[in-house]
Formats: C-alpha cells, structure tokens, sequence
C-alpha cells in the first residue's frame, strides 16, 4: 500500500512558512473549483436554469441526488486509484472533467428544445462522476500539509471563504436574474464555471507532498482495515442515516419555493443566497463553537435542529423571510456538521490508511443523501403524494409532507447517537482526536 506511517508525519517534515503556503494553496483550489460545487449542490443556479428549458420537479430533484449515488459506487474505488496513480494526477482528471461537464451544460440550449434539459442532466452526472476522484485526492495531500492541531481551524477557514466568495457572488448573480432570467446569462454562468474549476489543476501543482510510489494498490487490505476500526464504522452509519434524513431539505425548500410557492426566480436565488450565507457563518464560527461547547455537545445541537427545521417547514405559515431562516438555519448546521465530519474522520483514520477512511466514510454519507434525495423525487413525480390535503382548516401541499417525513427519519436516527466518537471519546480502538 502507497498509504504508510510516513505520511502521519511528513508534515512535521515541512516548516511553519512552506506548510502555511501550501495552505494557502489549498485554500485557493477551493476557491476556484467552490463554484461547480456550490451551483449544482446549495444555490438555486441549476434549479433555475433546469426550470427555463422545461424541467419537471422529479427531474430537477432527481439531479440533485446523482452526487450521492454515484459516491456510492464510486468513492472507494477512486480511493484505490489515488493510491495507485497518485493523487496529483487524478486531481488533473477531475478537474478537466468537471470543466468539461459544466462546458456541456452551458451548451445544452443548442442541443434543441426536446433535448436540451437531458444534455444538462448528462453535464450534472459528468461532473458527479468527478467529485469522487476530488475527494479521494483531495484528503491525502491535505493530511500531507496538517498537523493534528491545525485541522479544524483549516476546514473551517477554507469552507467559510470560498462560500464567502460563491456566496457573493452567487448574490450579485440574483439581482440580475429578474423574474425570468434570460437564458444566455444562466449559459454564461455555467461556462464561467466551468473554466474556474480548473484553478484546482494550477494551485494543487504547486503543493509538495510525499514522493508518490507507484504500485499495485491492495483495496481488499485497505477495506478490512476501515472495517475492522469500529468507532469508523459506527460514525459512518450514524452519518449515513443523518444525511437520508436531512439530505433532500435544502434543495427540497428551494424547489417549494419556486414550484410550490411561485417565487420569482430572483427571490429564489436571493433567499439560496441566505442559505449560502447561514454556510459561511458556520464555517467561521464551526472552531470557535466546538472549542467552546465540545465536539459531543455540537453534535447533539446539530442533530436536534435537523429534527426542527424541517418540522418547522412542515408546521409554519410559508412567507420569504420565514423561508430564509429557515434556509439560513439549515445551512448553517450543515456546515458545521460537514466540518465535524472531516475532522472526525482524520481522527478516527488508522494510520496508513487515510484515503480508505475518507473513502469509507464518505461513502455512507452520500449514500445517505442519495437515498433521501432520491426517494424524495420519486414522491415528488409520482403522483403517491396528493398535492394538497387537508388537517382541519388547515391545507397541507406534498412539499410540506415531506418535509414530515424528513423531521420523522432524524427522530429515528436518534437511535445512533451511541455511535459518535465523541459519546465515547477513549476507545480501545484508534481514535485520535
């Protein structure tokens, strides 16, 4: 295996001024690919521009959940390629493809009226493909430049300025949409998109890590080891359940709004744009937070508000700035969460063996949110749902039944809550927090 004990230290190989430049190196890749990610996962952009060439909601929520299905299949196969190849080589063929399937997306129009909405969902499922090979590289080059003590400050600085930057920008984006944006400006968005991913190929370039060995990789190994690290296993199930239970809230509200409530298109993006800001708040603060209250206490605070946000959708009178807490709110525990998550996984990594961790652990993950998401567009596009009924006086659509159902699936998962490592913080087994 390419993954061995040298790679717990080589950081410390590294000095305080080349590791804090190759963090600001990191840092800038996230800046330049944040864009695709953010699109296509937490701002109306996609919604939008799949809305213009006359998508349905099964098939704009369906587009949401491809991420997860394919991490599913994906991510622990990439792991094995990263440690093969290399991860600086496979950070290149994400990036290329990423670009490429952005570039396709801006193109869709020209494809034809019949097709054009069948293009974008090829372009979407292109750069899917990508981002299992941008997370399994993305973690080995990051453990390579962190010490144990900068880990959490790194996530949480990184997340909070490139949805400061997306987020503001995404912002100025709405204010010209209008209440029916043209189609060439979503176009010129995408492809702009496109292009800045391949910032992630130039700033990575410059990082040095570890010499790379190529050899055979044995994944059967690798996967024994995560198996066999209980505490990994236990959070990885907990995490799965979570995101089936609250990973379909965020898009789902946006396209209440927009089908449900008939926003305007520019107060669609203003208000994802609130949600892009509850993000950045949460990323400033996630240190500041868990230093103050613990690793367990955040957690618990995380899981109780997955219950209430949605239950809050389901119960509360829809106006625009009750929508935009509530979108703030659940972007803002999101956040927050996804760092908890990449610090715990660091943690909970036997040493030599990072990529099958992360690999591990994310997939559980995205198959959480792949499941949730997808079990939600067949609800929506299935006709299962009727789309009002009544409870006294009170009309109830088949969004706001959902979102009953989302608050219901993280009551149950509080069965798991014994499996956070930080319930149990000194374990027999390897966990280094």
């Amino acid at each position: 295996m390419n993954n061995n004990v040298e790679s717990v230290s080589y950081a410390d190989q590294l000095s305080d001024s080349t590791r804090k430049r190759f963090r600001l190196y990191a840092y800038a890749t996230s800046w330049s690919g944040g864009f695709a990610d953010i699109i296509l996962e937490n701002s109306a952009i996609i919604i939008l521009y799949f809305a213009v060439l006359g998508a349905n909601n099964r098939l704009i929520m369906f587009s949401t959940g491809m991420s997860g299905l394919v991490y599913m299949f994906l991510l622990i196969p990439s792991s094995g390629l990263v440690d093969w190849l290399g991860p600086k080589k496979v950070v290149y063929w994400s990036a290329s493809m990423a670009c490429f399937s952005y570039l396709l997306m801006a193109s869709a129009p020209f494809f034809g009226t019949a097709w054009a909405q069948y293009v974008v969902l090829i372009g979407c499922l292109l750069f899917c493909l990508s981002k299992p090979l941008w997370v399994a590289s993305w973690f080995p080059i990051v453990g390579d430049i962190l010490k144990p003590e900068e880990r959490g400050e790194f996530f949480g600085f990184m997340r909070f300025s490139y949805f400061t930057l997306t987020g503001t920008v995404l912002f100025l984006v709405g204010l010209f949409l209008g209440k029916n944006p043209p189609l060439w400006l979503l176009q010129i968005v995408m492809g702009l998109t496109g292009v800045l991913v391949l910032g992630r190929i130039l700033f990575i370039s410059r990082i040095r890590t570890r010499e790379h060995c190529r050899q055979n990789y044995d994944l059967k190994k690798a996967f024994k080891i995560s198996i066999r690290n209980s505490p990994l296993v236990g959070f990885s199930a907990y995490i799965g359940f979570l995101f089936a239970a609250f990973g379909s809230v965020i898009p789902l509200t946006l396209i209440y709004m927009k089908n449900g409530l008939q926003y305007r298109a520019d107060a669609v993006q203003t208000l994802s744009s609130v949600g892009v800001a509850g993000c950045i708040i949460g990323y400033f603060f996630y240190g500041r937070i868990v230093r103050k209250i613990g690793m367990l206490s955040f957690q618990l605070l995380v899981h109780a508000a997955y219950i209430l946000i949605p239950l809050g959708l389901f119960f509360c009178h829809p106006s625009p700035w009750l929508m935009g807490i509530f979108l703030f709110a659940a972007n803002f525990c999101l956040a927050g969460f996804g760092c908890a998550v990449s610090t715990e996984i660091l943690a909970l990594a036997k040493p030599g063996n990072l990529s099958m961790a992360n690999a591990f652990a994310h997939t559980y993950q995205y198959t959480g949110t792949a499941f949730g998401r997808t079990v939600t567009s067949f609800l929506l596009g299935n006709g299962i749902l009727s789309a009002f009924w009544q409870c006294g006086e009170i009309r109830i659509s088949h969004f706001q039944t959902i979102f009953l159902f989302c608050a219901g699936a993280a009551v149950f998962s509080l069965i798991l809550l014994f499996c956070l490592p930080s319930m149990v913080p000194r374990h027999d087994d390897y966990y280094q927090p």
